[in-house]
């Protein structure tokens, strides 16, 4: 099956919405900005292969600004497969607190796992790349092309938002046939002579310059030949899905200075960290709001309502009462984070 996507990669490449010399002259814009312009990020100054799969999945769905301090953290820590391999879950999930969407870390520790056991170096090819835990299209694209300069185009919201401006093109990126068309522009775009750099750029490009909103065209590398220039913002197409709001309530257990708190089980968003319980019911009785702290996940909005409250029952107890110390210790979901700084200010 991963052959047949290759082979039909090699096919799509020949229909081109550009003609060679006009890719070119595309491809030599772009490089030329980004050479002059690129940020200095860290993941920048290596082609280690870990180091740079380390960023590429932090960088999903989380800002630049963010990850930083977390990487050169993370490496601190965990400096090579090996060490990642062997490393504690809770180890793992501590040092990932805060950058959310902690199935990356899981991902990430049983792809060190696999290349250790495979003799500890990562695969050079697409083929082999995408079999690896965790690893789908888009990181094998970055990872094959910036570590190992492998002929593979990226295609993320980025690079979605610029192929589609600079093609007017008005198909609703939501649908796979539209992802599919992208992916195929993606590669004919793509400078064969130096992926690494062609990859950096574009995705530079659509994050400091072709920005979902007030783009900056003037300084564009290729705004003489962007087709969607004077209507920027209405691309790209896509389906916007509602957002569900949701209410929960947590409750805080105390006996003195220490807190009753939950290990989350499988199968469980947040599984393997550490919360607050919800409120029930049937085991506790409500005392007053504390406070309300608002998040998001996936495509809920969550209003989380904290209250004070104490036990009717204690035989189904399942967690611990934990010190600001035990719990500094250990990795928590955000929002439980955020109370957790609270609760020195509780009477």
């Amino acid at each position: 099956m991963k052959m047949k996507s290759l082979q039909s990669r090699s096919e799509r490449i020949a229909s081109s919405p550009w003609n060679e010399k006009k890719l070119r002259s595309l491809r030599t814009a772009l490089a030329g900005w980004y050479k002059i312009t690129k940020r200095d990020l860290p993941w920048r100054h290596t082609t280690d292969p870990y180091a740079i799969t380390v960023s590429e999945l932090m960088l999903q769905q989380t800002q630049v600004v963010t990850v930083i301090p977390y990487y050169e953290r993370w490496l601190r820590v965990f400096p090579t497969w090996h060490v990642l391999a062997k490393a504690e879950e809770k180890t793992v999930m501590k040092a990932w607190e805060g950058l959310g969407y902690y199935r990356r870390a899981r991902n990430l520790q049983a792809l060190a796992k696999v290349i250790v056991e495979d003799g500890g170096a990562m695969p050079r090819s697409e083929e082999r790349l995408r079999e690896l835990p965790g690893i789908g299209p888009y990181t094998a694209a970055a990872v094959g092309s910036i570590a190992f300069g492998l002929p593979l185009a990226v295609l993320d919201g980025n690079v979605m938002r610029v192929l589609t401006r600079l093609l007017a093109l008005r198909e609703d990126i939501a649908r796979p046939q539209t992802r599919i068309k992208l992916q195929a522009i993606a590669d004919q775009f793509l400078s064969r002579a130096d992926p690494s750099t062609h990859n950096q750029a574009i995705m530079e490009l659509g994050a400091t310059v072709c920005l979902p909103r007030k783009p900056r065209c003037l300084i564009c590398p290729m705004k003489k030949d962007c087709m969607g220039r004077d209507q920027a913002e209405e691309f790209p197409v896509k389906t916007r899905t509602g957002i569900v709001k949701r209410v929960e309530t947590v409750a805080i257990l105390r006996r003195g200075k220490r807190f009753y708190c939950e290990q989350v089980p499988a199968g469980k968003p947040w599984h393997g960290l550490w919360r607050f319980p919800d409120f029930d019911s049937t085991r506790m009785e409500e005392d007053q709001i504390i406070t309300q702290i608002r998040y998001g996940i996936t495509k809920y909005s969550v209003t989380m309502k904290t209250v004070s409250a104490r036990w009717k029952l204690r035989a189904c107890q399942t967690g611990c009462y934990l010190t600001a110390g035990e719990m500094a210790a250990l990795a928590f979901a955000a929002p439980h984070r955020k109370l957790i700084n609270l609760l020195g200010n509780l009477p």
